[in-house]
């Protein structure tokens, strides 16, 4: 059974035939699945189908490549877009879509121009990349320049070279180059003014090389008259202005230091420099003469540029040097203006320079009321005022000792005597009017009387400033009324004298008593004896030794009867034994001296009274 669809073929073909066209286009006509591009026409027709098709087979890479050489070779160099092809051509080109159909279909606006030809479109060129026949004519895009003049008009007539790059830029327009180029690459730098100078202004006719720069005048006028030299820039330091506030004038016979530097150059220059020169030989050309002729016109020998004010000026050339304290002292300190001046400006008020007093009472208040005399420097000096050491003449001795680390105020004090009594202003502190001449040298003077007028105002004779506190080395009792012997040597004194609140010399008070001190020896020692013995202890003890190592009975003769035999070997203490009872001095216990001399009243009567009281009657020593 015949197919349908093989049947419609038939048809057709004996339609066309009918039709009078020749038999080969007919059925070339027939069996073609469409017209063929314009590129292709002259393939057109069934013979010419085995110039693109196999036998049997689709279009090869083969066909096309022998037809198209040229591509072939870019496919083998890796050149252009077919560099990575690797599938048939009919991928990407498709034929028989008609006489208009595109055999290279491209979209514009997917190619990255930079990626595939090292050639980016940025700036000016952006808008090229939509029409690519703006800058491609043949049918070929690997045999297009990339230099500037394969494009642009080389209007420097190749003065600059073909690097058109080293000046322009794609980012602005051709004739907008006076505000896009970096004249930083150039070997003129556009500074200050240059900046908005424009291009033709310099580089007239297109003239960009051999342009003249070398000096200022390659481009200006020199206005000076007469001229000053071809070094524009050792007055005009800056390119912002031709006008100049700084000029070089160490070039001129006056060099500008110190506040000169700062001076307005109106404040000299009253016309113009270039025709009127000023006078600069002396300062009084410029400056008034503060001191009205005082001094020569050579002002430098005291003043300099760094400070008309502050003056290094050399004190040690006059007959007063300033040293110490005096050193960092202002002028203004001693040199005063002259009356009514005081609102005048520094610079117009005239100082006494001339005629000043130079003692120290000329500037220094005399805190001393002329006690010392004028001689300031015999005490102080001008390192400080305060006196760091001094050295009395006389008397040596008094300033040994306690004395010598003592203080000139603890001496030296006030006194109202001298008729000041408001303290006298110094520069830094108040002294009060102190006695310095007429100073006493007495102990009271300065020491209080702890003795209380017992033992008159010689301290001397007792007390040393050798000792610390003043305290008594040794004191000879032997010149007393009462020499310290035995025992009494080594008596320490307060036993004997006891501070007491009474009336001394001085007056009522608490003082150690050492006038009217008992010297008897009961004034000291206790009356063991209860009044027994008479008052003077001395008649049997002695200082040595207050035990009495023997003793010899008074009215040896009364009782030479009672010392013999065995009485000769008696101790004191065998008769005479303590006792509790009345004594001269009272009632107490004591030895008792009085003792009688009868036998009985020592042994005891063994004969209880038969015999009598005389016992020597029968009893013999």
């Amino acid at each position: 059974m015949v197919r349908p669809w093989l049947r419609l073929i038939v048809l057709a073909a004996a339609a066309w035939l009918v039709a009078g066209q020749p038999a080969e286009a007919q059925l070339g006509s027939l069996l073609s699945p469409g017209r063929l591009a314009k590129g292709h026409a002259n393939l057109e027709g069934l013979a010419n189908c085995q110039q693109c098709h196999e036998s049997g087979r689709r279009v090869t890479a083969a066909k096309c490549l022998a037809c198209h050489a040229p591509v072939a070779q870019r496919i083998q160099r890796r050149r252009g877009v077919h560099k990575d092809v690797t599938d048939d051509c009919v991928t990407c080109h498709s034929d028989h879509a008609g006489v208009n159909g595109e055999l290279r279909p491209f979209d514009p606006k997917a190619f990255d121009h930079t990626a595939a030809t090292a050639f980016p479109l940025d700036g000016k060129h952006a808008n090229l990349a939509a029409g690519c026949a703006a800058c491609h004519k043949q049918r070929t895009y690997l045999d297009q320049k990339t230099d500037c003049v394969s494009c642009h008009q080389d209007v420097h007539r190749p003065t600059l070279g073909s690097n058109c790059q080293t000046c322009h830029s794609t980012t602005a327009a051709f004739d907008e180059l006076g505000t896009g180029f970096d004249h930083t690459k150039a070997a003129f730098q556009l500074t200050g003014a240059h900046k908005a100078v424009t291009c033709a202004k310099c580089h007239a006719n297109q003239q960009f090389k051999g342009v003249a720069f070398s000096t200022c005048a390659s481009c200006h006028r020199d206005p000076h008259r007469p001229a000053q030299g071809a070094a524009c820039a050792s007055c005009h330091a800056s390119t912002d202005s031709w006008r100049t506030r700084q000029v070089d004038h160490g070039r001129t016979i006056f060099a500008l230091l110190g506040r000169h530097q700062k001076t307005e150059c109106a404040a000299c220059h009253k016309q113009p420099a270039m025709r009127v020169k000023p006078k600069s030989d002396t300062c009084a050309s410029c400056h008034v003469d503060v001191h009205r002729g005082a001094f020569a016109q050579d002002c430098r020998s005291c003043h300099n540029e760094t400070s008309f004010a502050k003056a290094p000026f050399d004190h040690a050339t006059t007959k007063f040097p300033l040293t110490g304290t005096h050193a960092p002292l202002a002028c203004a300190a001693c040199h005063k203006s002259l009356a009514g001046q005081a609102t005048l400006p520094a610079a117009r008020r005239v100082a006494d320079f001339r005629g000043l007093a130079t003692t120290c009472a000329s500037c220094h208040a005399d805190v001393h009321q002329a006690q010392l005399g004028a001689s300031c420097e015999t005490c102080h000096t001008d390192a400080s005022f305060k006196v760091p050491s001094f050295t009395h003449a006389t008397p040596a001795p008094f300033f040994a000792g306690g004395h010598a680390a003592l203080t000139c105020s603890q001496c030296h004090t006030p006194q109202g005597a001298l008729g000041v009594t408001q303290p006298v202003r110094t520069g830094v502190s108040l002294v009060a009017a102190i006695r310095y001449r007429g100073v006493a040298t007495t102990c009271v003077t300065c020491h209080q009387d702890v003795h209380l007028g017992q033992e008159g105002a010689q301290c001397e004779s007792c007390h040393t400033i050798d000792r610390a506190k003043f305290s008594v080395p040794g004191f000879a009792h032997a010149k007393t009324s009462f020499p310290l012997t035995g025992a009494h040597e080594t008596t320490q004194c307060a036993l004997c004298h006891k501070r007491e609140t009474a009336a001394f010399p001085a007056g009522t008070g608490s003082a150690v008593r050492y006038k009217g001190v008992a010297r008897e020896c009961r004034g000291c020692h206790q009356d063991v004896h209860l009044g027994q013995v008479e008052a003077r202890c001395e008649a049997c003890h002695t200082t040595t030794v207050f035990t009495i190592p023997k003793y010899t009975h008074r009215n040896a003769t009364r009782l030479s009867r009672f010392f013999i035999g065995a009485h000769t070997r008696v101790t004191c203490a065998g008769c005479h034994k303590p006792a509790t009872g009345s004594f001269p001095a009272g009632r107490g216990t004591a030895v008792r001296f009085a003792v009688a001399a009868t036998c009985a009243s020592c042994h005891t009567d063994v004969h209880r009274g038969a015999l009598g009281p005389d016992c020597a009657t029968c009893h013999r020593l």
